[in-house]
């Protein structure tokens, strides 16, 4: 995600100074960007940059196949994007504890996530939970950082920690980094259910 980001910036940079220099070489009358590179620009991920460039510089709007190409690019990438998002999870669901116990009951395969220090795991926790401490996922660049704790991107999590806070910063974390199926249900100091020990 980090590395997406890095290039949409670049690219409407480069798309931004484009339009500025093709406007300049017109004024001067100097050798042109050819259209078919300026509006690949946008296709290639610049339609902002392409768009700001237009209005700054007052450079092609009065070229139909601009003012019409470029925005249509530009809605078509955010559709393409948030349809992406939405595909991939791009977030974490938060539940109740009740939800979650009843998920607990009727679900498999699902993996009980306790993010708080391991002093407090093991002073009390869900039964069957895995303790990856808030501050690990914190400092994972991807899901390979997490892959001994948390192998497998599209199994359930449940998440928890204390109070609920550290439970949703994870569970955001893990969603960012590639795990698609995360579900955030709040803090142990209100959990109903049962509650082990280490030495349990």
């Amino acid at each position: 995600m980090k590395a997406v980001v890095i290039y949409l910036v670049i690219i409407n940079i480069v798309a931004f100074c484009m339009y500025g220099l093709d406007k300049s070489a017109a004024i001067k009358q100097k050798e042109r960007i050819p259209n078919k590179v300026l509006l690949f620009m946008a296709v290639i991920g610049g339609s902002v940059g392409a768009l700001a460039g237009m209005y700054t510089f007052r450079h092609k709007t009065k070229k139909w196949y601009y003012t019409l190409t470029v925005p249509v690019i530009l809605m078509l990438q955010i559709t393409a994007a948030v349809l992406l998002l939405s595909s991939c999870g791009g977030g974490f669901r938060q539940i109740s504890q009740d939800e979650a116990l009843q998920m607990m009951k009727d679900e498999s395969g699902y993996l009980i996530v306790d993010v708080r220090r391991p002093d407090e795991f093991a002073e009390g926790h869900i039964p069957g939970a895995v303790n990856v401490p808030n501050e690990t996922i914190q400092e994972a660049e991807d899901a390979d950082g997490l892959a001994d704790a948390l192998p497998d991107t599209e199994q359930m999590l449940l998440v928890y920690c204390r109070t609920g806070r550290r439970s949703k910063e994870a569970s955001q974390k893990l969603a960012d980094i590639g795990y698609t199926n995360v579900y955030e249900f709040g803090g142990i100091s209100t959990w109903t259910g049962d509650i082990v020990t280490e030495d349990e």
